[in-house]
């Protein structure tokens, strides 16, 4: 099987075009589109179903593709991940996490300054992403984490708190309890179909119902900054806008619940030099607090 065709093939279910692999890798879009017509002729099945907007995997190339891609990316690191003359690391880490997450991003920052050489592309998202389609290494998701395939260590505990715009609250008056917030419109995280919001006080939960929902927190602090709703955030995006935006706690006297951040990469014998590095630069990280 021809390396290059598999290093070609993985690229471009990545990207999900043959003009964005092209124009990433730097090899013409017709070298690509032989690559893998010669690919699906030795191995007899079709990789790819061809669109107007670019290509998508067919069943039998996303079950190649999930494969291969951890063996093509580790063939990739070696050629990339070399030592400088002071012996530091070399290529690209991708990492996924929760938007504003702060905690992070400092480690990733502290982590380059370590090793200057490693770019990092950090996708930002509440979304739940396929670490195997979307391309990452390492993840940093919230909730509870079970699976064979990939390994989840706790590195954060995080808190959420409900901000409103004094505008508002001039408006409706400050809440005091549940009650009295069900009556004011509310937004926070929700997934489709959920007509509620789900709030944890204690061990017991409590269904508030929403004005807005969204599973992207970016747009519910549109909402609480323009006065639209008392709004449900992680902790440390709270507390940004309580100091850049004047925004104003309520119900900071309940018994709100913390929920753990774990990172999480792929449970591979040999990961790749990177991906070791960062996770056990985290390790350092948690161990020196």
């Amino acid at each position: 099987m021809n390396l290059n065709a598999l290093r070609l093939f993985v690229a471009v279910v990545q990207d999900g075009s043959l003009s964005k692999t092209s124009e990433k890798l730097g090899v013409p879009i017709a070298t690509i589109s032989r690559q893998i017509s010669e690919l699906e002729k030795s191995l007899n099945i079709q990789l790819f179903d061809r669109f107007k907007s670019g290509v998508k995997p067919t069943m039998a190339g996303q079950r190649l593709y999930e494969q291969v891609y951890v063996s093509m990316d580790n063939l990739v690191n070696a050629e990339q991940v070399l030592f400088a003359e002071q012996g530091r690391l070399k290529g690209l880490l991708r990492i996924s996490a929760p938007p504003d997450c702060t905690p992070v991003l400092a480690w990733i920052a502290a982590f380059q300054a370590q090793f200057p050489l490693i770019q990092v592309h950090c996708t930002m998202t509440d979304r739940v992403l396929d670490m195997t389609a979307d391309g990452i290494d390492v993840a940093f998701r919230m909730g509870e984490l079970h699976g064979d395939n990939f390994i989840a260590k706790k590195v954060l505990s995080v808190g959420a708190k409900w901000v409103a715009h004094p505008d508002l609250l001039a408006k409706f008056g400050t809440p005091q309890n549940l009650t009295e917030l069900a009556a004011l419109p509310v937004a926070g995280w929700a997934r489709n179909g959920e007509n509620t919001l789900k709030v944890m006080v204690g061990k017991q939960v409590h269904f508030v119902p929403y004005v807005f929902a969204c599973n992207e927190s970016s747009a519910l602090e549109y909402m609480a900054i323009v006065g639209k709703a008392v709004c449900h955030l992680a902790d440390y995006s709270a507390n940004r806008l309580i100091a850049q935006h004047g925004l104003v706690e309520v119900l900071a006297d309940v018994d709100f619940p913390r929920y753990d951040i774990s990172m999480i990469y792929a449970a591979h014998r040999y990961p790749s030099s990177i991906v070791r590095a960062f996770v056990e630069f985290v390790g350092q990280q948690l161990e020196a607090v």
